[in-house]
Parts: structure tokens; C-alpha cells; sequence
């Protein structure tokens, strides 16, 4: 369909992050610290925003059908897994690249209070906005017993530990959140490893330790069919890829030509079906094709300094923000019945409001990211912190 042009993504992107980088948006520079790996900022926002496009194009079929599924156009199919993919080699890379250099001795309290906090109030607003709308749009009468209204809120409410999602009053909850909310889950399976992993980060083999179990993980999906085994093996690349530059094992190639082959790579993956080789988005190809990119992102290439721009980094502050949000976005404007009308007129006038709800979720997540997830990120910090008593405070404070 002429709706699912790929130039249109680039366009909308484009738009998007001419429009963060105004002067309006400075205050998303404060408080921002400086990291190690500096393209990895700018990467969560483009992530980020092509899960958003992916399902905006999902939006479009579900609001002329009903039904809630993928793109047909390859690229808009892939641009969601292609996301979440790297989002999980992300996890994986920078908490392994933590323990690495801790030598697998973390402050375990620190770590897990601050993914609590950095998680749960962003995750509890937009649950909390989502049942808002559900109640709303069910008339505000119970459709079903009133206990298994409960239950299922408390799965809602379980900060995203429980791989449910499942509706609420009768009403297609998930579908609000755009489904988004799936990937807390195998998240926090991931943090909840990293207390048995740290002690193979503990000796000089955790290379070969992370390849052997990448390996075996990638053998096993195949055998078993698992799609957990699949996630698995995109958070063990990230490891993978931790491991070999704390060896300092790295290419040996200029800014530009690491990025001309991290582009490559991704590149591949988007044309390869129109060289008639079908592939799945969370497929092995696919899954290694971006762990080859994300090595050389991880060792400083910049995608021809796109990755460091200000505007890109912006982005990539608010992208927490920005991945869960996006359903309620696209819920609240779809839902307006003169907007639908007029987007679903023609490609040109729904890709006008997909550009109206990209701005909106920009400046949206742009607050939250402020009001709502610096404060929750502060307050983890402070309450991570070991335990002091008042008079060891003092005897620190005299001496």
C-alpha cells in the first residue's frame, strides 16, 4: 500500500527531530550524564521511534479492520522487532558491561532499588491512564464479574513482571498501550539473572562463558522453537559484545567506515525481501545481522555523527517515556471521530495526523521524562545508597 512507503519513516523522522532539537526542548539537556558509550543515547530514541512507526502503520489497519495485526509492507514489519531487538542488546550489553567492571561485585540493593524506580512510574502512569480509558470506553459499567475485573488489574499493576497483558471489563486493554508493556517481562527476567551471572564475571573467561552460552541458546531456539530462548540470545549478544571490549577487542576502523558497515548490515536486513529471502523480524539472521551493527555502535561509530547529535540524544533521554506512551497517544487521537474520518480519507491526510500524534508523543514523553521519570530516577539513587547509621555518618563527617 502506498501508506507503508519507507521514505515516509524517514521523512516523519526527520520532522521529529527537528522538532526536539528547538530551543524548547533544552531543559531535556539538564541533569543528563555523560556516559561512556555516548551513541547508545541517540540509539534508544531512534529505537524507540521506529517501534512508534511500526505501530502506527499497525494502527492504520486496525482502525480500517479491526484487526490488530503486522504490517504487510516488509520494512514497516520489521521495523518493530528490529527495535525491540536492539532494546534487549542494549539491557544486555550495559548491565554486563556494569559487572565487568565491577568484577561481578554490585551493590545489589543500589541495582535493584534503582531499576525499581527507574521502571515502576512511568510503567504505573500509563497503566493507570490505560484502565482511565478501558472504564471510559466500557461506559462506566461492569461487563464482567467484578472479581475478574480485579484480577485482571492486578496483572496490569504487577509493574510489567507478569507476561500478560490481558483485557479488561471485556475490553481489549492491550491494544490502548499499543502492546508495548510485553518486554518489561522479559526485562526483569534479565535483571533477575545478573545476581547467578555475576560470577562468571568474576574470572578472565567470561568471553568464551558468554559465547559458549550464546551458542547453545541460538541451538536450542532452533530445536525447541522457543521465542524466549530468541530473547535470551539478543541479551547474550549484548553480553557478547561487552565482553569483547572490555578485552579491548574492538575493529580497528575510522568513525565512517564502522558506521558504513553497521548501516550495511541494518540495510541488509530491510532489502533482503526484496531480493525474495523472507525473514523474521526476532529471526537468528536478523538477530545477528544487528548484533554485527550494535558491536560497532558500542565501539564509536556514530552513524556519520547521527547517533551523537543533540537532537538524537534528546530523543534518546525520552525514549522510556516515548515507548510506552505511544499507544495512548494513538489511542486518544484515533479515538476522536472527526480525526479518524479525516485520516482515513486518503495516505496523505493519515500520515498528516501520524505526524500531529509523533509531535504530540514527542512533547508528552518530553515531560513525563521530566515530572514523572527524573524524579523517580532521583529517588531510586537516594534510597540505593548503602545504609549508613547516624553515628558512622559522624565519625566520617569528624574525621
Amino acid at each position: 500500500m502506498y501508506i507503508e512507503r519507507p521514505w515516509l519513516y524517514f521523512l516523519l523522522l526527520g520532522a521529529v527531530l527537528a522538532l526536539i532539537r528547538l530551543p524548547a526542548f533544552r531543559f531535556l539537556d539538564a541533569g543528563a550524564r555523560s556516559t561512556r558509550y555516548a551513541s547508545l543515547d541517540g540509539l534508544r530514541g531512534l529505537l524507540a521511534f521506529s517501534v512508534f512507526a511500526f505501530h502506527l502503520i499497525v494502527t492504520y489497519r486496525y482502525t480500517a479492520t479491526g484487526i490488530w495485526e503486522p504490517p504487510s509492507s516488509n520494512f514497516y514489519a520489521l521495523l518493530g522487532p528490529v527495535g525491540v531487538s536492539v532494546f534487549f542488546m542494549l539491557t544486555g550489553f550495559l548491565f554486563w558491561d556494569k559487572l565487568l567492571r565491577a568484577k561481578g561485585r554490585l551493590s545489589w540493593r543500589e541495582l535493584y532499588i534503582g531499576r525499581l524506580f527507574r521502571i515502576a512510574p512511568m510503567y504505573l502512569f500509563v497503566v493507570l491512564a490505560m484502565l482511565a480509558i478501558v472504564w471510559a470506553r466500557t461506559g462506566f459499567e461492569l461487563r464482567e464479574p467484578a472479581s475478574a475485573i480485579l484480577l485482571s488489574v492486578a496483572q496490569w499493576l504487577a509493574l510489567g513482571v507478569l507476561n500478560t497483558q490481558p483485557d479488561v471489563n471485556g475490553y481489549p486493554a492491550t491494544h490502548v498501550l499499543a502492546g508495548v508493556t510485553w518486554t518489561i517481562c522479559y526485562e526483569w527476567a534479565f535483571y533477575a539473572s545478573l545476581m547467578l551471572s555475576a560470577w562468571f564475571a568474576r574470572g578472565q573467561h567470561h568471553l568464551a562463558l558468554v559465547l559458549v552460552a550464546l551458542a547453545l541458546c541460538l541451538v536450542a531456539k532452533v530445536v525447541l522453537g522457543s521465542s524466549a530462548l530468541g530473547f535470551a540470545a539478543l541479551f547474550l549478544s549484548g553480553m557478547t559484545v561487552a565482553s569483547l571490549l572490555h578485552k579491548s577487542i574492538r575493529p580497528r576502523c575510522t568513525d565512517r567506515t564502522g558506521s558504513a558497515i553497521g548501516l550495511a548490515c541494518v540495510t541488509l536486513i530491510f532489502a533482503a525481501p526484496l531480493a525474495g529471502i523472507a525473514l523474521s523480524g526476532y529471526g537468528t539472521t536478523v538477530g545477528l545481522l544487528l548484533a554485527v551493527a550494535f558491536y560497532l555502535v558500542c565501539s564509536g561509530s556514530t552513524l556519520f555523527g547521527l547517533l551523537t547529535s543533540t537532537a538524537t540524544r534528546r530523543f534518546g533521554h525520552v525514549s522510556y517515556s516515548l515507548y510506552l506512551l505511544q499507544g495512548l497517544v494513538l489511542t486518544l487521537v484515533f479515538g476522536i471521530a472527526p480525526v479518524r474520518a479525516f485520516a482515513m480519507a486518503s495516505p496523505w491526510q493519515y500520515w498528516a495526523i501520524g505526524a500531529v500524534c509523533a509531535a504530540l508523543l514527542t512533547a508528552t514523553a518530553s515531560l513525563t521524562y521530566r515530572f514523572i521519570e527524573q524524579p523517580g530516577i532521583a529517588l531510586g539513587r537516594q534510597l540505593g545508597r548503602p545504609y549508613r547509621s547516624k553515628v558512622a555518618v559522624r565519625l566520617l563527617t569528624v574525621a
